[in-house]
């Protein structure tokens, strides 16, 4: 049985839904980009993309003996300014880098995500990275975790039992769930437990401890390797067969009893891993379990029966129908993005946003200007900075709770409720005030001079300018309520909000179109009123993001 495709109509409510749950943010340029397209041609642009984005930098530096910043003193076989990615970092240095390049690839990933091209990339690649997690603090392997970012940012709409293999192997992963620990003479059960609950089969599926155990045996022997004749390496991922278990493997009924014979030699690993993942992925609930996944991730926490009989299985029966094509999901995703379930209307307007979708949304929303490539160490500070906003909201990016990642996409029944509670609500307003209030700012003591000392604030006159008719009172909140909120407001709210704040208690909208054709006009004029047109459209924008409607999407 086939998703059933939309046939209804494609216009603008249809396109900002569509963009909210693939980009973050949807800003009146994204509007124009795609206005006029076809459902078809706007899903074809936003799932075709280049993976090969330029990798994060050294922008850091260390205070010398006078507190002023010194970049030779941290890292210093990287030059300032170029990537440290493929050199090794030594723990063993005066300073140790690894803290400074960790923040580096979460500063350098904000910056990805602020500018975003209007593709998948970023958001698909953020879904990955919260199905099979990393905690960057308990990895604390800055080449790694780099390595497996850009594995996931690579394949996110590749082949899924090829990522698997692949993500099994990469040190990070290796680290994180102690699979470089994990011999033949002392099994490490981490991994292989994680593999089947978390990231492939589901809890409660059918598989049982002993599979567990077995599929442990299965992957003994694989090590990473830091160092090399005493000297750091990039971290890289080796096969030790000395340490690997050359028993056969005995699984469950679930696994119709398979026995994956214990292999040796230097291809022995790999041999086993790919009969181990052969055995998991001919199982059908692999298909079921990744494609509700992807529905709580894209369209709504809660699958009803419905959803699971019109738009999982469909999905799933896809997913295998395609299990060896190399863009396996990229079919999946486009499927469910133009199907008639993603566009009905209890769906839209129906989930919290993430922390990353509010706070990157609302930068990109606004334009909110950013350091230029000749301004890196301010690029990289502005960057940081939104780092630190999304998780104080609640979503460090990086480093989720843990394996199982964030609760917004497993925690039943709350789901994406759980980004909003009494600690948080308040975070997001606050963030949200300091976005719009007073922007960004780099402090005197940069290294650079052309970083130091910036203001990067909102210029919501030049936002309004980008919309249909910011004269007119009324045009001007219909356009601001399409781009602000996730749902329609009542008339009545927005005739308070034009009277009280846009036309300061008058009652004629050409008070509004006169000040704001005046001040558009000339920013310096002396009327009085016109003056007042930025700092009105501040508190009408403060006083609107702080409605529950800009939370959802």
């Amino acid at each position: 049985m086939a998703i059933q495709p939309y046939t209804g109509p494609f216009g603008r409510p249809e396109l900002l839904h569509l963009l909210r749950r693939t980009l973050f943010g949807v800003s009146p340029a994204d509007l124009d980009h795609f206005q006029g397209m076809s459902l078809n041609q706007v899903v074809n642009e936003l799932l075709t993309f280049s993976t090969n984005v330029p990798p994060p930098i050294k922008a850091y530096t260390a205070p010398d003996g006078n507190n002023q910043p010194d970049p030779t003193l941290v890292d210093p076989d990287v030059p300032f300014g170029s990537t440290w990615v493929n050199t090794p970092s030594d723990p063993q240095a005066p300073i140790d880098p690894r803290g400074a390049r960790i923040q580096s690839l979460a500063a350098w990933q904000m910056g990805l995500f602020v500018g975003q091209e209007r593709n998948l990339r970023e958001k698909m690649t953020l879904f990955w990275s919260n199905h099979m997690p990393t905690q960057a603090g308990a990895v604390f392997m800055p080449e790694g975790l780099y390595s497996l970012n850009q594995l996931l940012r690579d394949a996110c709409l590749g082949n899924f039992r090829q990522l698997m293999y692949d993500v099994t192997l990469e040190p990070a992963m290796l680290i994180y769930l102690n699979g470089y620990l994990n011999i033949a003479t002392a099994p490490d059960e981490n991994y292989a437990r994680e593999l089947m609950e978390l990231f492939t089969l589901g809890q409660g599926s059918g598989y049982t401890e002993s599979d567990v155990q077995a599929a442990a045996q299965v992957l003994t022997g694989w090590t990473v390797q830091t160092t090399s004749g005493g000297q750091p390496i990039v971290p890289q991922t080796i096969f030790l067969p000395f340490l690997h278990a050359i028993t056969d493997k005995q699984f469950s009924p679930f696994f119709n009893n398979t026995v994956i014979q214990g292999q040796t030699g230097i291809n022995g690993g790999a041999n086993e891993l790919n009969a181990l993942l052969d055995m998991i992925f001919a199982k059908e609930e692999v298909s079921l379990f990744i494609c509700r996944e992807i529905y709580r991730w894209f369209v709504h926490g809660e699958i009803s029966a419905a959803a699971e009989t019109d738009v999982i299985q469909p999905l799933a029966e896809l997913f295998r129908n395609n299990a060896g094509a190399p863009d396996q999901m990229r079919i999946v995703m486009q499927a469910l993005l133009t199907s008639d379930h993603f566009f009905t209307a209890d769906l839209r307007g129906c989930m919290i946003k993430s922390p990353a979708d509010l706070i990157v949304g609302t930068l990109r929303m606004f334009n909110v200007p950013m350091p230029d490539a000749t301004q890196f160490e301010a690029q990289y500070r502005v960057w940081m900075d939104v780092y630190y906003l999304i998780a104080y909201c609640g979503q460090e990016i990086g480093n989720p709770p843990n394996v199982a990642g964030w609760p917004a996409y497993y925690q039943f029944p709350q789901y994406d409720d759980i980004w909003v509670d009494t600690a948080t609500f308040p975070a997001r307003n606050f963030s949200l005030q300091g976005i719009v209030y007073t922007g960004f700012s780099t402090p005197a003591n940069l290294y650079q001079p052309q970083s130091q000392n910036l203001e990067l604030k909102v210029d919501l006159v030049a936002f309004c300018e980008q919309l249909s008719n910011p004269g007119d009172p009324n045009q001007l909140l219909i356009d601001m309520v399409e781009l602000y909120y996730g749902a329609p407001i009542s008339q009545a709210v927005r005739d308070q909000l034009k009277t009280s704040i846009l036309l300061l208690g008058q009652s004629q909208d050409y008070y509004w179109t006169f000040a704001y054709a005046t001040y558009v006009a000339d920013p310096n004029t002396q009327d009085m009123t016109a003056q007042l047109v930025p700092t009105i459209l501040l508190w009408l924008t403060v006083d609107m993001l702080g409605a529950a409607e800009t939370h959802i999407h």
